[in-house]
């Protein structure tokens, strides 16, 4: 009987020991943004596999949507140049025909893609917690910017410049509605709790 309480002491301990160790990164993926199980914010591994998830699928959407030749690059300039040059004598139609064009919405999602790609490789090349918590807020901007994720992909996929959406690879579908998730879930889940540490810490702690 004593054997078999030992044993159970020992498996118990095994148990115990098992479930305390540390989530692998490998483990963690960008849905952990939207429900989170596995991600522990102050797990440097953790948030750059989050990093990596991400640029994999903003790649497979960047990847999907074309360059924009030199010709159009230079008639959106110059029909954006005539309505600077016409200032408040440029009408609200005269805007919004520049804005919703296939040339402009184009150059605006492209950018914005771009812009994302950035800001997560700096949240990769980051050194100093305090500027990766800066590059994470940039990024998290970016991809709850919906309106113009919804408004230039709207644009783009009528006039046939990209694939539908169940067309896409799963990693890249939806991305109007999950941008939008995850940037939220960076707030919530990485930038948010880094401030809280830092209001909690000790004064002096925070430089």
């Amino acid at each position: 009987m004593k054997q078999l309480t030992l044993s159970a002491a020992l498996m118990g301990l095994v148990v115990a020991m098992f479930s305390q160790q540390p989530v692998l990164a490998q483990a963690v993926s960008a849905w952990e943004l939207v429900h989170p199980t596995r991600f522990d914010w102050e797990i440097r591994s953790h948030r750059q596999r989050i990093a990596e998830d991400l640029i994999s699928r903003v790649s497979l959407l960047a990847a999907v949507v074309p360059a924009q030749s030199e010709e159009q690059a230079r008639q959106l300039d110059e029909i954006a140049a005539g309505l600077d040059a016409l200032g408040e004598n440029a009408t609200p139609r005269q805007r919004s025909k520049l804005f919703l064009s296939r040339a402009f919405q184009h150059r605006r999602l492209l950018d914005m893609l771009a812009d994302t790609l950035k800001a997560l490789d700096c949240v990769q090349a980051a050194g100093a917690i305090a500027l990766e918590m800066h590059c994470w807020a940039q990024v998290s901007v970016l991809l709850m910017d919906e309106e113009t994720m919804d408004v230039a992909l709207a644009v783009l996929r009528s006039a046939r410049m990209i694939p539908r959406d169940e067309d896409m690879p799963v990693k890249a579908q939806d991305p109007k509605v999950w941008y939008g998730e995850y940037g939220r879930g960076i707030v919530s889940h990485i930038v948010k709790p880094f401030l809280a540490s830092l209001a909690q810490a000790p004064e002096g702690e925070n430089g």
